[in-house]
């Protein structure tokens, strides 16, 4: 008898990032900078928590006997690896770390922490939080990161988030295509009897480590740099996102090195949370596609000219039955029964990008936890295996944004990663500043 709990098979989004994940490493990292003290103990306290609050963090995933991925519940602690903070820019070096040991999927948990502690009275930490990307996105570890600073004993409870309400269960988050149709977890759950799992033994071997080196840089600007963007973007009638992603397309295209004009293509992951009525907004789980954009630019190519593009692209391909419409295919792909070399490549079909940018947008948890102060958050930290592998992450957070920039090292080296992100930098400043008009 089956001694362990079924949630659900995974859902068509779910299961090609479980596939694509094995040709090549897809889970990700989310970064938050913490200031004030709290002990290694504590956090682990915490993560107890919040791994009895989302069921997605006590899973692993099973193979029934046609081959089908199902969510299985399996009891493990989220494994915590603690390391002293050197630097300011240490918890770079874990990420990268981090984002090059990949997952076994057929052990729980799919998810791990890192923690880059300080022990010299500077009170300033980073917590890593890395997922496998079939549970999570990035915008659902942002409230799992919320979670575990409103657990910490030093933090001051609030009626949603107390270490009593972490021991009732969320419900487990339908997938997508549920949601689509409306269907509760209760209703799924009886769609057909429980299957039988195939043995472990039984499983193909999973690659161990990958060369996968992959290099990142970090920065941001200051409040008042932030809202003067915010402003000029609305003055020039586009988006912050259309904005960042204008200034590292022509970053990259500086980076080229030619006269001519250049076709540069910019992926946009999409949070679907909005679209889909009955989704729990705040549950750590998967709820995201994405959208592609293409742009001739020739050198002397005007930014707000680029970031209106974005934004217009953008908004013609983000409707509800235009980005359902691509689940139900997915859903339909899936059922020949694909290959994870299938999987990716398929991907590197729709989405192969010059560079892509996720963004988080304008994180709506708090920033004061009790004595903890939730400072920065960075990423998500993502390599896909694309040609052209380079992923912006970025958050606002309080008044401020953050940006991330990951790089594979077949792609760049360490320090042109650091040029393209200056240098994107350094075109948004410029555009910012550029004949605006304060109003």
């Amino acid at each position: 008898m089956q001694s362990f709990e079924v949630y659900r098979p995974l859902g068509a989004g779910e299961q090609i990032f479980w596939l694509h994940d094995q040709a090549h490493s897809l889970h990700f990292a989310l970064t938050a900078q913490i200031q004030g003290k709290f002990t290694v103990t504590q956090l682990q306290q915490a993560l107890h928590f919040v791994q009895q609050r989302h069921p997605f963090l006590r899973v692993r995933i099973a193979l029934d006997e046609a081959k089908h991925p199902w969510f299985v519940e399996h009891h493990a602690d989220i494994p915590l690896r603690v390391v002293q903070r050197l630097s300011e820019q240490q918890w770079q070096l874990e990420v990268e770390q981090e984002i090059a040991m990949p997952f076994i999927w057929s052990q729980a948990p799919l998810v791990r922490v890192v923690l880059v502690h300080s022990s010299n009275g500077a009170e300033l930490s980073e917590l890593i939080v890395i997922c496998h990307h079939s549970i999570a996105d990035g915008i659902s570890v942002t409230y799992l990161i919320r979670d575990i600073l409103q657990a910490m004993p030093t933090a001051t409870p609030l009626v949603y988030a107390t270490p009593t309400t972490f021991g009732h269960s969320l419900s487990v988050p339908p997938s997508l295509e549920d949601l689509i149709v409306d269907r509760t977890p209760e209703k799924v759950s009886l769609l057909k009897p429980l299957p039988k799992f195939m043995s472990d033994s039984f499983l193909l071997e999973q690659r161990a480590e990958q060369n996968n080196r992959s290099f990142v840089s970090s920065g941001s600007l200051s409040s008042e740099t932030t809202w003067l963007l915010i402003a000029r973007c609305r003055q020039e009638q586009t988006s912050v996102h259309g904005a960042i992603c204008a200034a590292f397309l022509l970053a990259v295209r500086q980076q080229n090195h030619s006269e001519q004009p250049q076709n540069i293509n910019c992926s946009s992951p999409i949070n679907l949370r909005s679209y889909l009525t009955s989704a729990n907004q705040e549950d750590v789980s998967f709820c995201i596609t994405a959208e592609r954009t293409l742009h001739l630019l020739s050198s002397d190519a005007n930014f707000w000219e680029v970031a209106r593009s974005v934004k217009h692209q953008l908004k013609q391909s983000m409707t509800s039955n235009k980005l359902f419409e691509k689940i139900f295919q997915l859903q339909e792909w899936l059922s020949t029964d694909p290959s994870p070399d299938d999987a990716l490549q398929a991907f590197k079909d729709q989405l192969d990008y010059d560079i892509a940018v996720s963004n988080l947008t304008r994180l709506t948890i708090a920033q004061q936890f009790g004595e903890l102060k939730l400072q920065a958050v960075y990423g998500p930290v993502v390599t896909t295996g694309v040609k052209n592998d380079r992923l912006v992450g970025v958050t606002t957070s309080g008044d401020r944004l953050f940006f991330t920039l990951v790089c594979s090292e077949r792609v760049m080296l360490q320090s042109q990663t650091k040029t393209l992100h200056e240098e994107a930098i350094h075109l948004l400043n410029e555009a910012i500043a550029s004949n605006f008009v304060s109003v």
